[in-house]
């Protein structure tokens, strides 16, 4: 990869995490297109038929920590089973290290409750950012990176991509239709979620692919 791509790269997230930034102070500060943004989404997602309600409780569990844990740590074995072991402690820093302390350390400096006014399931904690949302990110940012690093078909990688960007989007919309997220949280998990994992990326590059060596003496 060239210089200029990094840079290109670099700067676009460099734009994202300022965005985030501005984001986050204006949910902080409860302002008013916050509110105008939450409202006009959560309403007609909260009005939605009853069959996509029931559908997004149950898809919103597979975002659960336990459930989280459990399927990182399954596709971290086969990683390493795969002889993968390089790219499997990638996958779990980033899911379980990143994603779980980076969001955590922010829901308690912003400490933004969680709306009340509709709730599916119950739950307790803060609300910005979401966890699901953060972590779903960065699960499937990851697994996007491991799996480009070794796919050559242009078709197979956007096919992938796509198919990333609805299970993050279903879990984002799935947080907000049960009630325990505002969608400004979401988006607020998307970005954060994306920063974090391309600092990863961009750490890690050319230390991801094969097995740790152990020197025998």
């Amino acid at each position: 990869m060239t210089l200029t791509t990094w840079r290109r790269r670099d700067l676009g997230i460099g734009i994202l995490a300022l965005i985030w930034l501005g984001w986050t102070w204006a949910v902080s500060q409860n302002a008013a297109a916050i509110q105008w943004f939450d409202q006009a989404i959560a309403l007609p997602l909260h009005h939605s038929p009853q069959w996509f309600q029931t559908a997004m409780v149950s898809y919103t569990k597979l975002g659960n920590p336990q459930t989280i844990t459990i399927l990182t740590l399954i596709i971290g074995l086969l990683l390493i089973l795969g002889r993968q072991s390089k790219a499997a402690v990638f996958f779990w820093l980033n899911t379980w290290g990143l994603a779980g302390y980076g969001n955590y350390l922010v829901k308690q400096l912003i400490q933004r409750p969680r709306p009340t006014a509709w709730r599916l399931i119950q739950i307790g904690g803060y609300s910005y950012p979401s966890g699901h949302s953060t972590t779903t990110t960065v699960l499937v940012a990851t697994l996007l990176i491991i799996a480009y690093d070794r796919l050559k078909s242009r078709n197979l990688k956007q096919w992938l991509f796509g198919a990333g960007v609805v299970i993050i989007l279903l879990m984002m919309i799935s947080r907000i239709v049960v009630g325990v997220h505002y969608p400004s949280d979401t988006v607020g998990g998307l970005m954060l979620g994306i920063c974090l994992t391309y600092l990863s990326f961009r750490l890690t590059t050319g230390h991801r692919q094969g097995n740790f060596k152990l020197n025998h003496h």
